[in-house]
């Protein structure tokens, strides 16, 4: 997949989260207007926030790292780290919302369920710069 694939999969997936805020805020009544206003903001900016912030990071990182080879090697390793920690927390946050929502019958939480996948595509998008630096050497 490359980095064009995942900004239109971000922008699907982006649509299909409007969708289910708006969806959320016409069909539930466990709270009040002003409360699912709040939601639906919230979950919109959550998707949108953690995508940009993991598919940010090579770039705000690009400067510190190259001042010398040791800086180079090791925040790449770390950077790489992070993406995998994007991945696992994606599936465990996705894992916790469909659990949470099937045992508490509170099925209204799985409106939230895209914030995972803007974690996973901004954890894929910073995973494929550091493989595309890896390889440019």
């Amino acid at each position: 997949m490359t980095k064009s694939n995942i900004k239109k999969y971000h922008k699907l997936i982006g649509y299909i989260n409007l969708i289910l805020s708006l969806l959320y805020l016409i069909f539930s009544r466990e709270s009040e207007l002003t409360e699912r206003l709040f939601a639906v903001l919230a979950i919109n900016v959550g998707y949108h926030m953690v995508y940009y912030f993991f598919a940010g990071i090579y770039k705000g990182t690009k400067r510190m790292r190259s001042h010398n080879d040791f800086n180079n090697s090791i925040g790449g390793i770390m950077i790489g780290m992070f993406a995998i920690f994007g991945f696992l927390a994606s599936i465990f946050l996705t894992y916790i919302f469909v659990s949470e929502a099937i045992t508490y019958n509170e099925y209204y939480r799985l409106f939230a369920i895209c914030i995972p996948f803007g974690i996973l595509l901004g954890a894929y998008s910073l995973w494929i710069d550091v493989r595309d630096e890896k390889t440019s050497f």
